[in-house]
C-alpha cells in the first residue's frame, strides 16, 4: 500500500514553499495520490447529489486530510471503514455554511487556497462566497512535481497494466478478419472486453481502432467507426487499460493484407524514431523537448517530417496523460523514475498510417520499456 503519510507531508512541504495554506481536490488522481480516495469509472451521465459540488479532499498545513461528500455518496460511494476523516453534507444542509465550517476546522487564516485544475465552477463560486478576499490558484502547482518520479510500487502497477494490454493486443490478431462485415468499433469493443478479463478496471480512455488507405473521404479521424476492414488499408490501434488506479497508454499499427514497399519503409522509419526517442531517456542528460527533437529527425530526415503531427508522448500515471509532455517548449529535465508514452506516427490521408506507442521508464542508461508486444509489421491476410 502506498505511503499516504508521506505523500501528505510532501505535499504540505510544497504548500508552505509555495505559500499555500490550503489544497482543494475534486474526485481524481490527485485526491487518490494523497488519500487513495478512488474515482468512479468514467460514464457520460452527469450523476449529481444535493450539495454536489462541495465533494472533495482538503488538506491545510497542519490539519486533514478531510473527505467532504454528500450523504448520498457517504452511503453509496465510500469504501467501507475507510480510515479518511469525513464530514457529511445531509440532503438538506446549506453546502456553504458546510463547506465555512470545515474551512474554520482547518486554518484561522486561509488566504491562498490551491484548486483543482478542473474543478467545478460552482465549487469555486462557492469557496469565492466563503473566502471572498482568498488568492485561487491551481493545484497542480503542488502535486504535479510530486507524482512525476514515480516510486517502485507505483511501476509494478504500470507493468501490471502493461501486461493487460499485451495480452489483448496478442489475442486480438486472430478476431482480426478483413473483407468481411467486422468493424473497427467490433474490433474496439473486443479489445475493450480482453483488457477488462485479464484484470483490467477499465479503458484508461476510449479504445481508438481505425484504418487508413486507398480511397479514404473522410478527414483523419483516430477513433473507431462502423466502417468493415477492408485489406489495402493500414489499421492503427490506441487504447489502454486500468489497473489499481493506474492507466496505461499502448499503440501498433497492422496492416489488412499485402503491404506496399513504401509502407514497410514507412513503418520501420517510425520503429526506428521510437528506437530513438526510448534510447534518450536517460537520467539528468536531457529535457523533454531534446527528446521529441531526436526522434522528430530521424521521420523529417527519412522524408516524412510533414506526416508526424503531434508530441511524442506524454508522462502517465495516475492520469492517462500528465506533464511534463515530450514536445517542444517543455524544457523538463527529465529523471529516473519518470514514465512516458513513446509514440511517434506518419499519418498520411488517402495512403495509410503507421505508429507505435510504449510505456518507458526513464533510467541512468536510457528508458526501460514497460511493454512487451512485438514491434515488427505484422500482415493481416
Amino acid at each position: 500500500m502506498p505511503d499516504y503519510t508521506a505523500r501528505v507531508q510532501r505535499a504540505r512541504a510544497r504548500m508552505e514553499q509555495l505559500g499555500i495554506d490550503l489544497l482543494y481536490l475534486s474526485p481524481g488522481a490527485n485526491a487518490q495520490y494523497l488519500s487513495g480516495w478512488r474515482r468512479h469509472r468514467p460514464h457520460f451521465g452527469n450523476v449529481n447529489y444535493p450539495g454536489g459540488w462541495v465533494q472533495g479532499l482538503l488538506l491545510g498545513l497542519q490539519a486533514g486530510p478531510v473527505l467532504a461528500v454528500p450523504r448520498m455518496t457517504a452511503e453509496y460511494d465510500l469504501e467501507p471503514n475507510t480510515p479518511l476523516e469525513t464530514r457529511v453534507l445531509p440532503d438538506q444542509g446549506d453546502p456553504v455554511e458546510f463547506l465555512s465550517t470545515l474551512l474554520r476546522e482547518l486554518g484561522s487564516r486561509i488566504r491562498v487556497v490551491a484548486v483543482e485544475n478542473r474543478a467545478w465552477a460552482e465549487l469555486v463560486l462557492g469557496l469565492r462566497r466563503v473566502l471572498p478576499d482568498a488568492e485561487l490558484r491551481l493545484a497542480s502547482e503542488v502535486l504535479a512535481p510530486l507524482r512525476m518520479v514515480k516510486d517502485a510500487e507505483e511501476l509494478e502497477l504500470l507493468r501490471r497494466a502493461g501486461e493487460i494490454v499485451d495480452q489483448a493486443m496478442a489475442e486480438i490478431i486472430p478476431f482480426l478478419r478483413p473483407d468481411t462485415d467486422q468493424t473497427e468499433l467490433d474490433v474496439a469493443l473486443e479489445l475493450d472486453r480482453l483488457m477488462m478479463r485479464h484484470g483490467a478496471e477499465c479503458p484508461s480512455f476510449t479504445t481508438n481502432v481505425w484504418q487508413m488507405g486507398p480511397g479514404e473521404v473522410r478527414p483523419l479521424a483516430m477513433k473507431a467507426s462502423r466502417r468493415p476492414l477492408e485489406r489495402g488499408n493500414s489499421l492503427c490501434f490506441d487504447f489502454g487499460s486500468v489497473y489499481e488506479g493506474y492507466c496505461y497508454d499502448f499503440g501498433r499499427a497492422v496492416f489488412l493484407g499485402e503491404p506496399p514497399a513504401e509502407y514497410r519503409q514507412v513503418y520501420n522509419l517510425v520503429m526506428q524514431a521510437a528506437q530513438v526517442g526510448i534510447e534518450a531517456l536517460q537520467d539528468g542528460r536531457v529535457t523533454a523537448e531534446g527528446v521529441d527533437a531526436l526522434a522528430r529527425r530521424v521521420i523529417a530526415e527519412g522524408g516524412y517530417g510533414d506526416w508526424f503531427r503531434h508530441r511524442l508522448g506524454h508522462s502517465i500515471g495516475l492520469d492517462v496523460h500528465e506533464p511534463p509532455y515530450l514536445d517542444r517548449g517543455d524544457r523538463t529535465v527529465l529523471h529516473a523514475g519518470m514514465c512516458f508514452t513513446i509514440e511517434p506516427s506518419i499519418f498520411i490521408p488517402g495512403r495509410f498510417g503507421a505508429r507505435t506507442e510504449d510505456v518507458v521508464v526513464v533510467s541512468e542508461r536510457g528508458g526501460r520499456l514497460l511493454t512487451r508486444y512485438r514491434r515488427d509489421l505484422q500482415v493481416i491476410d
